[in-house]
């Protein structure tokens, strides 16, 4: 395929000179996200005794020594995960290790229930929030990571400490008229320096491996890793190795 046909999509920050001489392929196999840990929040509405929790639930785990909180596993079938929830005595609940957002609400879900029916008829389901969901994507080609320097400039790639180059975007401005990367990269900067507020803008931060490799950590939502991929992917693919 020659870049020629495809340069509205390839070049996005109108490199001329790289486009114009070499051919980029797209590649046939789609960029599938692989999700494998959403981390997410809920409350209880009720104080629970921690020690009556371990007594009643099996397979649980509690040593208030090394963490203030009970923790249970509950298996997801149809996502096939196991997800840890974390039970705090003010009735905080925290999970990790699903594989989709659903997993995680109905493994709480299913904790509310139980604690329902040894008696705590007050126990509902509050303010699920998801904190961060973490996927790995295989891109289907290798990377040539400085080149990926180039071609999208705000690439965080130090090989002597991490063979991975990492890049944030945040994933509520690709969509604005002005977006490039250098907009992107002053809306990541500002999230830094928010003058204290409760509402953290939502960054998305890829590590981009040599392999093609992809991990993605830190959105809320699996629009927002659909929306950072298909961003990323034209200068993905102009990186590839050939």
């Amino acid at each position: 395929m020659n870049i020629k046909n495809e340069r509205d999509f390839i070049n996005m920050d109108g490199d001329e000179e790289f486009v114009s001489n070499i051919e980029v392929q797209i590649p046939s196999q789609p960029m599938v996200l692989n999700i494998y840990n959403v981390m997410a929040s809920a409350y209880s509405g009720i104080n629970i005794d921690l020690d009556w929790f371990v007594e009643s639930f099996g397979n649980t785990y509690y040593e208030p020594c090394e963490f203030p909180a009970a923790r249970v596993d509950i298996q997801h079938l149809k996502s096939n995960s196991i997800v840890t929830i974390s039970v705090f005595s003010n009735g905080k609940l925290q999970a990790t290790g699903g594989a989709t957002v659903a997993a995680s609400k109905v493994s709480m879900k299913k904790l509310i229930i139980k604690l329902r029916c040894l008696g705590m008829n007050k126990a509902k389901l509050l303010n699920f929030e998801v904190h961060n969901i973490q996927a790995v994507v295989d891109a289907g080609f290798p990377i040539n990571l400085r080149l990926l320097c180039s071609n999208y400039i705000y690439v965080d790639y130090e090989p002597e400490r991490n063979p991975g180059a990492k890049i944030r975007i945040p994933p509520d401005y690709i969509n604005d008229k002005e977006c490039n990367p250098e907009y992107l990269h002053k809306k990541t900067l500002a999230s830094q320096y928010n003058n204290g507020s409760k509402l953290k803008i939502e960054i998305v931060t890829l590590t981009v491996h040599f392999s093609g490799k992809i991990g993605m950590a830190g959105a809320r939502s699996i629009e927002s890793l659909d929306r950072v991929l298909n961003y990323i992917k034209p200068y993905l693919i102009k990186s590839r190795l050939t």
